[in-house]
């Protein structure tokens, strides 16, 4: 008998595996926002290299090697063009939604729930930052390892065939390399057993073997190349507090899409007794709806079970690595959600339970119409620090990004009402200027740094003194300079180290001491050697004094990135010329030629200097030759 290439099931898997792109096609012409251009450009995890993303930390901070070189690999082909890394998202994110829909199939025996699970996942906002963003392909990436993991560890089960334990094996150790908080989900594991095997303690014991190598085998890469996490120091109130927060905000996301929980990236949103009992009720409504899915059905219940452990290392109980809760992180738990979504909805529709299928189908609708409209938010690095900043007044990293974006646009006093509004909240007074002249650095108390606790995972002063600094940028563009100084020294108090307010600082006052800028401009410099804006300003200033060597010390590593500007290529010339190296500096001119903003009249100037430079050198006389 011809077996049929297109199934009813086939179909429907093509089906979700077009939507899943289909929705996302927006995010396709989207640019590299935030932290994206670091790991485009290899420096997110030391150097684009393999090597590299083994062996370097991801962002500094996370052990997540396979994320890292999974942009190597994409850097092969994309040359640094986002909409290459935007597809790799974009495909890992819809053949999730077919493994999901495989999942469920594999659980609950049923078609109909596959496919409505998929569908859940394919269009549940949760996975929006982790798939529209580049930089939530750590998110995405593990999600996709997760869901495989899964479905071959039943696969195994049922058909006993140890090719599915090799897959879920390596599932498992590739999810955990993307995202380590993947590891949670190893009491999955032995719990298998009882629920699809043997139920023999021995069995589950044994399966846990190979698992367990894999476990040992990303500690020992995570004790070379990572940082020990570092986690909050929280009372015990102040930790179920905070835990119940997180669940509100989580909670609201999976189950009443909205756009506040799609772009809350601090729990300050869902502050205030009403919130804390909102998430205390879902607490205690998932632990019902668990214990009746376990007596049930405990195929489904595992899957709550898998929800559960990858939700716990983000649920803020206790809370490591950070406070931070921005949405996406909750990625990987939307997995098994969207398992357990689909199963409930299709159980629904063929038992003609309409009435508790409208919560579902509502659900579905909503998740439609948040996702569809969260994707526009990701397209350009303008539109999320706009919509972030209005959705979360308190999100620093935000705010700051959109009153610099306001700034650029020169829409200065907007942007110093930004700033203002962000520094009245941290320092709790509106008179957070003269609490820092007052107090110097004493003005860190306790609560500010707890309030920027909650949104860097660490009270970084350098934050909060840029934000400080751009304040004083503002003013400063409204011609109020005095004012402006004066808060760039209030930053400077706060964080005297940072190159970014040391160079902003010494450009706002080099025209009225002109000593004391070069001063901060070597401070920038000293922390931040690769600081080229900082280099062209310095170097500058020191054609002008005559040291012209150093000048093209500090020129030359930096023209790749400010060469844009034929100026830094005319003062490269200029250093040259008094270095008396003219093929050198006629070499700079022609590439001041090339720059996007040329002043002709300038490389006409110097290169007339260098002809009349040359006609001054007389040739050395010639020596005779021939016989004595």
């Amino acid at each position: 008998m011809e077996r049929r290439l297109f199934t009813g099931w086939r179909i429907a898997l093509l089906t979700i595996f077009s939507l899943s792109i289909y929705i996302y096609l927006p995010s396709l012409m989207g640019g590299a926002i935030w932290d994206d251009t670091e790991l485009i450009s290899g420096l997110g995890f030391g150097k684009n290299t393999l090597l590299s993303a083994f062996t370097h930390p991801f962002l500094k901070i996370y052990f997540r090697p396979l994320t890292s070189a999974s942009f190597v690999m994409d850097s092969s082909f994309a040359r640094s063009t986002p909409f290459f890394y935007h597809q790799t998202n974009m495909l890992l994110h819809a053949f999730t939604a077919v493994l999901i829909a495989c999942l469920t199939l594999a659980v609950t025996k049923k078609q109909l729930a596959g496919v409505l699970a998929g569908l859940f996942f394919a269009t549940q906002p949760v996975q929006v930052d982790a798939t529209a963003w580049i930089g939530g392909r750590t998110d995405v990436l593990s999600s996709f390892f997760l869901a495989a993991f899964m479905l071959s560890l039943v696969l195994y089960h049922q058909t006993a065939k140890k090719p599915w334990l090799v897959c879920s094996v390596i599932a498992f150790f590739l999810g955990a390399i993307s995202k380590e908080q993947a590891l949670a989900i190893f009491p999955a594991i032995p719990l298998s057993v009882y629920v699809f095997g043997s139920r023999k303690s021995s069995d589950a014991w044994r399966l846990c073997i190979p698992f367990g190598v894999a476990v040992v085998l990303f500690v020992g890469m995570w004790a070379i190349c990572a940082p020990f996490p570092s986690g909050a120091l929280n009372s015990v109130i102040d930790t179920i507090t905070v835990a119940l927060r997180t669940a509100a905000l989580y909670g609201s996301a999976f189950f009443v899409p909205h756009d506040r929980s799609l772009l809350s990236w601090t729990l300050e949103n869902y502050k205030g007794p009403l919130w804390i009992a909102i998430g205390a009720f879902l607490v205690a409504g998932s632990a019902t709806l668990f214990l009746y899915t376990w007596k049930r059905n405990r195929a489904l219940g595992w899957l709550a079970i898998c929800a559960l452990l990858v939700y716990i290392p983000i649920s803020n109980f206790p809370s490591v690595p950070t406070l931070t809760v921005a949405p996406y992180r909750c990625a990987e738990a939307g997995t098994a959600v969207a398992c357990l979504l689909g199963a409930g909805f299709a159980w629904t529709v063929t038992s003609k339970k309409w009435l508790l299928a409208i919560p579902f189908a509502a659900n579905l609708v909503a998740g439609v119409v948040v996702t569809l409209w969260g994707i526009h938010v990701w397209t350009s690095e303008l539109n999320f620090f706009d919509e972030a900043a209005h959705t979360d007044h308190h999100f620093i990293a935000g705010v700051t990004h959109y009153a610099e974006g306001l700034n650029s646009q020169n829409k200065w006093k907007e942007s110093y009402q930004w700033s203002d509004g962000l520094l009245t909240w941290v320092f709790g007074t509106k008179q957070w200027q003269a609490l820092i002249e007052d107090k110097k650095t004493g003005a860190l108390s306790a609560d500010v740094k707890e309030r920027m606790h909650s949104n860097s995972g660490k009270p970084d002063p350098r934050i909060l003194g840029y934000v400080v600094s751009l304040a004083g940028a503002s003013l400063a563009d409204q011609n109020q300079k005095p004012q402006a100084i004066q808060l760039y020294k209030d930053a400077l108090v706060i964080a005297p180290t940072d190159p970014r307010i040391n160079f902003a600082y010494g450009k706002l006052i080099v025209k009225t001491d002109r000593k004391e800028a070069m001063r901060h401009w070597e401070m920038a410099l000293k922390v931040s050697p690769k600081f080229p804006v900082c280099a062209a300003a310095l170097a500058h200033e020191r054609i002008i004094d005559g040291n012209y060597a150093d000048a093209v010390r500090l020129l030359e590593p930096s023209m790749d990135a400010i060469g844009w500007n034929s100026d830094s290529w005319i003062d490269l010339a200029d250093a040259k010329i008094g270095l008396q190296d003219y093929t050198g500096a006629s070499a700079a001119l022609d590439q001041a030629e090339k720059a996007i903003l040329v002043t002709k009249p300038k490389i006409e100037a110097r290169r007339k200097k260098i002809r009349d430079m040359l006609s001054h050198i007389r040739p050395l006389p010639s020596t005779p030759t021939g016989r004595a």
